[in-house]
Formats: structure tokens, C-alpha cells, sequence
């Protein structure tokens, strides 16, 4: 099953390059960390949570199949990121990526990710000391910068 559904996105991701080659939107490399796109809007529930509330919540794909595994938040250019596990079926990680929290919306008490499996593992794997671990007992929203 899992086969099929990585057969699936990576067609999906084949037939769109081409049209994310048309656009007219110039990249310029950088030296901050590569992680998905951010656009400032945080889902305002997830705002309201702390810190300790979203370490270990699981995390739920479109389908409603579990997905991944939240193990800290933390800020980069005054930006929030949840650092991901995403490959808590093992127990053991060997793969957290970084996720930005506008990524992430609350659906009733889940959590929940507009991404595929595979998009998942194509984030940047998470490195100690690039991002400042966010710290405090306050919601996101006090928290944040």
C-alpha cells in the first residue's frame, strides 16, 4: 500500500514540474536552512496551545491516517517550526524534519497536515543548533516574536 501511495506522489510531483517550471518566480539560494514555504498565517487554534500540549501529538494526513509525530517547536528568523518525527512507528528517530507551523491546522482536537508521506521525508532533517528551541509556559501566541 505504502508502495503505491510513493508510486503515486512522485507521478503526481513528475507531471506538475512542469508547470512549476513556467512560473516567473526567481529563486535565490540562500544560507538560511531549506524548509517548506512560509507565509506568516499560524492556524489561530494552534496559536492557542503551549509548548508542552503539541510535544508528542500525532499528527493526521488529509486521509485521516497518522502521519508523523510533533517533538519540539522551535524559531528561526522569528518564525515558528515544529520539529517533526517522521518515522515514530519505530519508536526510534532517526529522521525529524522541520516543518513550519503554518503548515499544521487543528481539526476538532487532531492535528492536522495538507502534505504527503514522501513530501514529509523531503524536508530538512533537523540539525541541533540552526534553530533556538522555543521556551516558556505561555500559547504560541505569547511565545512567539
Amino acid at each position: 500500500m505504502k508502495r503505491y501511495l510513493v508510486l503515486g506522489c512522485t507521478a503526481a510531483l513528475l507531471a506538475a514540474t512542469p508547470a512549476l517550471a513556467a512560473s516567473d518566480h526567481s529563486v535565490t539560494k540562500s544560507n538560511n536552512p531549506s524548509v517548506a514555504a512560509i507565509d506568516d498565517s499560524v492556524d489561530p487554534a494552534l496559536m492557542k496551545l503551549h509548548v508542552d500540549q503539541l510535544k508528542g501529538k500525532d499528527i493526521y494526513g488529509a486521509k485521516g491516517e497518522n502521519m508523523a509525530e510533533i517533538e519540539d517547536i522551535v524559531r528561526y528568523d522569528n518564525k515558528l517550526y515544529a520539529v517533526i518525527d517522521v518515522d515514530h512507528t519505530i519508536d526510534v528517530s532517526d529522521k525529524d524534519v522541520v516543518l513550519p507551523l503554518n503548515k499544521l491546522h487543528m481539526k476538532g482536537v487532531k492535528l492536522t497536515l495538507d502534505m504527503t508521506e514522501q513530501q514529509l521525508q523531503g524536508l530538512e532533517k533537523w540539525q541541533k543548533g540552526r534553530y533556538e528551541t522555543v521556551k516558556g509556559k505561555g500559547p504560541l501566541s505569547e511565545l512567539s516574536r
